[in-house]
Formats: C-alpha cells, structure tokens, sequence
C-alpha cells in the first residue's frame, strides 16, 4: 500500500473516545485518510466520519490548522500500516498567530446573535458551541497549549462554560443566548456591522472575509436544518 493508492489508507479515532472522556451523547470521531479529492463529512447516528486527503492534510499540518492540531494532539490510530499519523505529527507547526479563525468565530457569532432566530434552533446551539470552541482553542493555540477537551476549554473560558457543558442540547433558550452574548461582548469584541445589519449584508461579510462556515450556516439554517453534517464541530 502507498499513500497514492485509491482507498482509505490509515483511520484514526479521536475527539472524545480517543481522550477518554467520552459520556452520554459523545460521537465516536473517526479520520479516514482518503484518495484526493474534497473533505468530507459523514454521519451515521453517533458515528462522525471525517474524509480527508493525505495532500490537504500534510498541507494543512504545515499551515497549522486547528483541525489537523486535534488530530496530532489527540489521535489514536486505529488503522495505519504507513505510519500517516507519525509523519502528520512531524510536519505540524503552529503558527503564532490564529487571527483570522478568532475574527471568523466572532463575526459568525454576532450574527447567531442578531439574526439566530431566524434559523433552525439545534443548528443555533451546535454553531454557539462552534464558535466558542474555535475561539477559545484559537487562544490557547496562540500561547502554545492548544486544548480541545471540554472541561479545559470551560476552564480557560469560564464565561462560556455552561454553553460547552450543554453542548449536546438541542433546544436555544434564553440563558444560553444570553451567556452566548455576555461572552461575546467580553472577548469576541465589537460586532463588525451594525445590529440593523440584515442576513444578507452578513452574507456579504461572509463571501468578502471567506468565512465557510458563515455561509454555510445562513444555507442550511434556512434551508435544510437537519443537514447539516458535513464541517468540523
């Protein structure tokens, strides 16, 4: 087998059964190093099936990417007769500075904040959760001591800490948008539009600043709520 081979080439466990933290309502978060193509996403139940190529993930490692940072943090190779996690180990390199995941987090915060109840309500929890795991795993990273189980980000971000503790609750209440602004106000920073601003001046903020995750928000929160399967939570 080579990495250049068609098929799955090494899968590795990680997330919370790979830490071993796991509870009630925890997926099994597996990474399967695919042929070249897009990444994707699958999920079947509580099985979190990532698809990456080999190429965007050496790539990514040396870009420092958050995602590749959990995977040479925290994963356990299940299947990996090449030894793929080894050498993805070797190429990451953090970088200094993770500005622009912060600034993406916070601009899609503000619009969870200002326009959230105009989406499905499961999908405005789960992008909370997204954006205050990002900015706040973004912030440890930036000081060298990335951290992705929940009990170390509550800890590092005790403001959010109830919206991580609840991550896995399906319903939007009043507490959890509160707490959600309440943080932003202290570290996201000032929204960067107006609170008049619509849906789509933050579409136009999202397609300007390529914030993906933005976008896909407002497409499936409106559109196909239940589909939404295929990003890193």
């Amino acid at each position: 087998m080579n990495k250049g081979d068609r098929g799955v080439s090494a899968i590795l466990l990680f997330g919370s059964r790979a830490r071993e933290d796991h509870g009630r309502g925890s997926d099994t978060d597996l990474l399967l190093v695919s042929p070249p193509g897009t990444p994707q996403h699958r999920s079947i139940g509580h099985l979190s099936m990532f698809f990456y190529p080999w190429e965007k993930l050496t790539a990514d490692a040396r870009d420092g990417d958050l995602f590749v940072c959990h995977i040479v943090r925290e994963a356990r190779p299940v299947f990996d007769p090449l030894d793929q996690l080894d050498e993805l180990r070797s190429q990451f390199r953090l970088r200094t500075s993770y500005a622009r995941e912060i600034v993406q987090a916070r601009d899609l915060g503000w619009f969870l904040d200002s326009h959230g109840s105009a989406l499905n309500g499961s999908m405005v929890v789960r992008r909370m959760v997204w954006c205050v795991r990002t900015i706040t795993i973004a912030q440890l990273a930036e000081h060298g001591r990335p951290a992705f189980a929940p009990n170390e980000l509550a800890a590092a971000a005790p403001l959010a800490a109830n919206i991580l503790v609840n991550r896995h609750q399906r319903r939007l209440d009043v507490a959890m948008r509160q707490q959600f602004r309440q943080y932003l106000m202290q570290v996201g920073g000032s929204p960067a539009l107006p609170r008049e601003a619509t849906l789509e001046d933050y579409r136009d903020l999202f397609v300007r600043t390529g914030n993906k995750v933005g976008l896909q928000t407002i497409e499936r929160g409106i559109h196909s709520p239940e589909n939404d399967d295929d990003f890193y939570q």
